[in-house]
């Protein structure tokens, strides 16, 4: 897969946006975005008041041309324009040469933009994000009434989500007094063609047979390069009879509308909390990416740093 620019890493000049559009943003009180598996509009409080003041998806694109058109084979993907939670800041989410969407935070009256994450802050920054995971419904190892409760969000099509799983099944080990909850997370049809009908299959294999949930989870990711799109119904259904399970059953279930109605609630949880890229976990609220690139030492400091801090 083609790397991101270098030309990304650094603030990137949005001239080719209509300079009229120099105004203050208002915050939206919250963003949650829907789009069969991607991130997109979706209408919130306080938003149709601001939307007239953001750049269209139109100029993003002129504006991306205008800084990346010199290279033929640099793509994009827009995603979403929308508030960020900064007043004066625009949030444009978008994914560079199919890597995970990255967002561009955009000053209309700068006429700049930068690429970056936004990190909570303050005395106790993961609060507010607690309460939001508190909706967090998946599969779980570990107590009913955790020291503090970690929550992944990941894709079964991603290889860094594969590259993961040890790390994470090393952490439900050495951590028994921690809860871990497993998300589903599909990313866009565009990157990872059949991660949708995995999290379906998987989600099924829970609500049929929660025993065999792991087991056919691990299935899924160690045989990733054995699936393709053409072909995942049956590899998918091949590798739930050899876990235990009816292949004939678990298909049917995939193919129930509130499958995937179960699925994209959890996208919009996710999508609440600002995920845009796999795996992500949220450690007592702090949110942690790519773990399989940490040394495992020092998630390990951190899981105990977080027990220590155990809601703040």
């Amino acid at each position: 897969m083609k790397t991101i620019p270098a030309i990304f890493l650094f603030s990137l000049s949005f001239a080719a946006v209509d300079p009229a559009l120099a105004q203050s943003l208002t915050p939206p009180s919250s963003t949650i975005a829907t789009h069969k598996g991607s991130p997109a509009n979706q209408a919130v409080p306080n938003r149709a008041s601001v939307e007239k003041m953001l750049p269209t998806k139109n100029e993003v694109q002129a504006a991306l041309k205008r800084v990346f058109g010199y290279d033929p084979t640099t793509t994009w993907e827009i995603f979403d324009v929308r508030p960020s939670g900064i007043p004066g800041l625009a949030d444009i989410l978008v994914s560079i040469n199919r890597q995970d969407p990255v967002h561009i935070f955009y000053s209309a009256e700068t006429q700049n933009a930068i690429p970056g994450q936004m990190m909570p802050f303050g005395a106790n920054p993961y609060a507010s994000i607690r309460i939001k995971l508190k909706a967090a419904d998946g599969p779980a190892q570990g107590p009913q009434v955790p020291v503090i409760t970690v929550v992944e969000f990941s894709d079964l099509e991603c290889r860094h989500c594969k590259a993961a799983r040890p790390a994470i099944n090393k952490l439900v080990t050495d951590f028994p007094q921690v809860r871990f909850v497993f998300q589903q997370f599909p990313l866009p049809a565009s990157m990872y063609p059949w991660a949708m009908k995995a999290a379906e299959y998987t989600d099924c294999a829970q609500q049929l047979n929660p025993g065999l949930f792991w087991k056919y989870l691990d299935a899924v990711f160690e045989n990733q390069g054995n699936i393709a799109n053409a072909t995942a119904d049956d590899k998918l259904r091949e590798l739930a009879t050899q876990a235990g399970m009816n292949a004939e059953t678990i298909s049917g279930c995939a193919a129930q509308p509130q499958t995937e109605a179960r699925v994209k609630k959890s996208m919009v949880l996710g999508q609440s909390l600002d995920v845009t890229q796999t795996p992500t976990l949220f450690i007592n609220g702090r949110r942690v990416l790519d773990p399989a690139s940490i040394p495992y030492d020092q998630i390990k400091n951190l899981m105990q740093f977080e027990i220590d801090h155990a809601g703040r």
